[in-house]
């Protein structure tokens, strides 16, 4: 198996390199496959291949069409500082009527689009591949079920991309591309490289699945989708300052350097360690159900 998925890789990154380059992508979902719990379904731990494979799927989209790229485009950060103050509810729509009458809006001259939808997206595909295992588990006969098996992969392999996305703190934060704004004390870099230097140039050049896999951590069921999303991207904001700070040293210049190699191998294990926690989650709630606090 793992024979299989390193040919699998060794054909993926040689194709050309783009945003959390397609290598992040792929180092993030097939870290996650070193972790899965083994009670998950043999199909499951066979289609480690496609499950990397995915992780970059969402960016292969871009260009297909304005209605597309339109709606979508904007599912892959949330910008924390326009939020951070907000009770955040679980829906988009209402979402969306709160950034206008909180005045997020109008305080901050941008669209109701600016702010980006990450952990919408995240929870919305969570739900969807948690109702995939609970069809799978009752599915009538062996054709239903290896059609939902192939939505379970497909799912599962796509929920990796956003929450890789969601472990770059430049995908948290209005600075996504070099730091914005007069206030710049710390003197950090404001050209328009910051986010390729990084996440693509860098990653691609110097990191690898050996660097990410001992920094997994410790599996966990998660409570909340929404929630867990939440957090997790206001922790990656909360690392806006640390990245800035390693791009103004040059540790992703060139070589870089062994601490800007150890952050972004510290991020791709985290998306990679919650990504494993939400495939286990969303098969232990459709599968077994969801704890009774969970229940509504």
């Amino acid at each position: 198996m793992r024979h299989l998925l390193a040919l699998a890789l060794t054909a993926l990154t040689t194709l050309p390199a783009a945003a959390w380059g397609q290598k992040g992508h792929y180092l993030a979902n097939e870290a996650a496959t070193f972790a899965v719990p083994y009670e998950l379904p043999r199909f499951f731990h066979e289609s480690y291949p496609g499950l990397v494979y995915l992780g970059y799927d969402p960016d292969r989209l871009h260009g297909a069409g304005a209605s597309a790229d339109d709606m979508f485009a904007n599912d892959h950060f949330l910008d924390w500082e326009y939020v951070a103050e907000l009770d955040l509810p679980r829906e988009r729509y209402e979402f969306l009527e709160l950034l206008g009458t909180s005045g997020t809006l109008r305080a901050n001259a941008i669209d109701n689009r600016t702010t980006g939808f990450l952990p919408w997206r995240i929870a919305e595909t969570c739900e969807h591949l948690e109702r995939q295992w609970q069809l799978w588990k009752r599915a009538a006969d062996s054709i239903e079920r290896g059609q939902i098996e192939e939505n379970i992969v497909y799912l599962s392999g796509v929920l990796g991309h956003f929450v890789a996305d969601a472990a770059n703190p430049h995908h948290a934060t209005i600075h996504y591309n070099g730091w914005v704004g007069a206030e710049n004390p710390e003197r950090f870099r404001s050209d328009c490289e910051a986010h390729r230097r990084f996440e693509s140039d860098f990653v691609t050049r110097h990191v690898a699945i050996d660097d990410v896999v001992p920094l997994l951590h410790r599996a966990m069921r998660r409570d909340d989708y929404f929630l867990a999303a939440t957090g997790f991207i206001r922790e990656s904001h909360a690392l806006v300052p640390a990245l800035y700070r390693l791009d103004r040293d040059g540790a992703f210049d060139g070589a870089g350097s062994e601490a800007g190699k150890r952050f972004a191998a510290e991020r791709i294990a985290a998306g990679a360690s919650w990504l494993r926690d939400l495939w286990w989650t969303a098969y232990l709630n459709g599968t077994q159900g969801r704890p009774k606090k969970e229940q509504k």
